[in-house]
């Protein structure tokens, strides 16, 4: 609870110098507060802050703290219960953004073609236990193991890519993964990809990585998950990559409609 408000109040505090220095100071601590439920950093059924919590952390009034937690228990984002304290009710969850594919692999594979790949292992593997369950494989099943790198046309590299494939019949060398693009391999083991599951999240670099990437170790880096299914929604590969942000942005542009 210590670590969550001290990260709370200097939220709170940048805010101050911002659009919020205008604002009441109970509506600042309610709005910081219900930011940290919205996005998840404060999970639902978790303890929120008592209100003398918030009054020492945020050097404000009783009646203050009291009206932020009320403002919260009015949005329907935490319930509070006498001898119990508040906790949060809101259940935070993703909100998956559906795009169409067709594009998307075209953009994939001319991002390959423009890139230098370097194959650092190719083999046949047992995955770990979680990437073996979305493939559907036993426990001693293998699957292709493919780990690359992939640099600028300056010869910086900018991604470390590790994938597991199943289906793999032939063609998947290390001389064709660093002449042509994955996906294309793919198609010519007859792999038709229909839908793509996406997650991005961070990390910190550890020492493989960061090695190959000529970066710190525990840089930050953007990570990307992709999920690859056939028509019948049957995961066929999954892909891990790791981004470094000075050299690779991921941009997104999406209209109203």
């Amino acid at each position: 609870m210590d670590e969550l408000l001290v990260r709370l109040r200097s939220e709170w505090l940048s805010a101050q110098y911002g659009v919020l220095e205008r604002v009441p100071l109970y509506h600042q601590i309610y709005s910081t507060l219900k930011a940290s439920i919205l996005d998840g950093s404060i999970s639902y059924e978790s303890q929120m802050p008592t209100e003398n919590q918030i009054v020492n952390a945020f050097d404000v009034s009783r009646i203050t703290a009291k009206r932020a937690m009320d403002e919260l228990a009015a949005d329907k984002l935490i319930i509070r219960t006498r001898g119990k304290g508040s906790h949060v009710v809101y259940r935070f969850s993703a909100k998956p953004v559906r795009a169409p594919l067709i594009g998307t692999l075209e953009s994939l594979i001319d991002m390959s073609e423009h890139s230098i790949v370097r194959v650092v292992s190719v083999e046949q593997d047992v995955p770990p236990v979680d990437i073996g369950k979305r493939l559907a494989l036993s426990e001693s099943e293998q699957a292709h193991k493919v780990i690359r790198v992939s640099s600028n046309e300056d010869r910086e590299p900018y991604a470390y890519y590790v994938s597991w494939t199943i289906g793999i019949e032939s063609g998947y060398s290390k001389q064709h993964l660093e002449t042509k693009p994955r996906l294309e391999l793919l198609r010519g083991n007859g792999i038709v990809l229909t839908e793509m599951h996406q997650k991005l999240s961070a990390i910190n670099a550890p020492p493989e990585i960061a090695r190959e990437l000529d970066i710190s170790q525990g840089a930050a880096l953007l990570a990307v998950r992709r999920l690859g299914c056939i028509s019948d929604g049957t995961v066929v590969d999954i892909l891990d990559g790791f981004y470094d942000p000075q050299r690779y942005q991921y941009a997104m542009v999406m209209s109203v409609d």
